[in-house]
């Protein structure tokens, strides 16, 4: 009974756990997306076909960071963590690491000529530094909150 108890406990925290992380990871979408809306002052036009274009990125961005990340992390952990790693183990993941930047870095050109005749070059600037005002607000924001925690 008390194996039972403990499991349903577990249950119900871990999708708790998962429903709040998806409630966040929501919430930090629909900002972004007004964050980008307003740097960018697409039209409606623009926005129409600029839109499907940015999210299908984003997804693929998502796949690669997220995705691979955590392969790489659960890699990790089985090996022992970094003191069992023998210097190929570390050489083959080390590559690893490098090839996920090297695919967003690869995702990110394929975006830029997709949104070529979509919205100007200009545009594309401030994309690029709308993503990166976002990301420094965001973790300015999480900062803030781990501090209210302590």
């Amino acid at each position: 009974m008390k194996k039972l108890l403990l499991s349903l406990s577990l249950l119900l925290f871990t999708t708790i756990t998962l429903v709040a992380q998806n409630i966040d990871r929501d919430k930090i979408k629909a900002l972004k997306t007004a964050h980008i809306t307003n740097a960018l002052d697409l039209t409606s036009s623009e926005a129409e076909k600029f839109w499907p274009v940015y999210n299908a990125y984003e997804q693929k961005i998502y796949q690669i960071k997220t995705v691979k990340m955590r392969q790489l992390s659960r890699k990790l952990r089985l090996a022992g963590g970094m003191k069992n790693l023998s210097e190929s183990e570390a050489t083959t993941i080390l590559q690893e690491f490098l090839n996920i930047d090297f695919n967003v870095a690869s995702e990110k050109k394929k975006l830029f000529k997709s949104l070529t005749g979509i919205i100007s070059s200009k545009k594309m600037i401030k994309l690029l530094r709308a993503e990166q005002s976002f990301n420094k607000e965001l973790l300015k924001r999480l900062q803030e909150k781990r501090l209210k925690r302590k």
